[in-house]
Formats: structure tokens, sequence, C-alpha cells
């Protein structure tokens, strides 16, 4: 699972953008005791811990914890980044339909 997220400190040098991988996401579930597949949904606190993970992979230094980080930002703005194509393609027809 590879979801783009914007974190913007609101510190005066914009958003950055970071992009989840296997590792960040297996430690949040290690971390929250979350599975992915468990149906809660995702919401700001998942998104602030894997943004917290993704930063503090980057060599960013970052609190212990991403409970920390939150309240040490608090009017930071971090979001998940749609990327889904507002415009797709239309199918083409094949010989078999």
């Amino acid at each position: 699972m590879k979801v783009k997220i914007s974190v913007d400190l609101n510190d005066g040098k914009g958003a950055k953008e970071y992009t989840t991988n296997m590792f960040v996401v297996c430690e949040w579930e290690r971390l929250e005791n979350r599975k992915v597949s468990d149906g809660r949904g995702i919401g700001y606190s998942d998104i602030a811990c894997w943004a917290h993970l993704l930063l503090g992979l980057k060599g960013e230094k970052v609190p212990a914890t991403w409970r920390e980080w939150v309240k040490s930002n608090p009017d930071m703005d971090i979001h998940a980044v749609d990327e889904t194509n507002p415009n797709p393609t239309v199918a083409e027809p094949t010989d078999a339909s």
C-alpha cells in the first residue's frame, strides 16, 4: 500500500510530499496494533504516524513518537493526496466485447 502524504508544518517552508512504503505501513501496524485490512478506516492519527515515520527515515529531526510530534506542531496541515485521475480513459472495445 502506497499513500502520498502532504505535510505543511506552517513554518514558512511550504508543504512537502512523502509516499509511504512497506516499512512505514508495517511499523504503523506494529506501533498502533492495527492492520490495513481491519476495516476501521484511516484517520488523521494514522496519517500523522506515517508522516512521522517517513520524516524520521528521511533524516529529519523528529520527537520519539508521532504523538509528541503532533503536540509540538499543532497547527500543521497534513493530509493524504488524492491521486485519482478525474478523467480516466474510456476502455476500448475488443473483439470479445
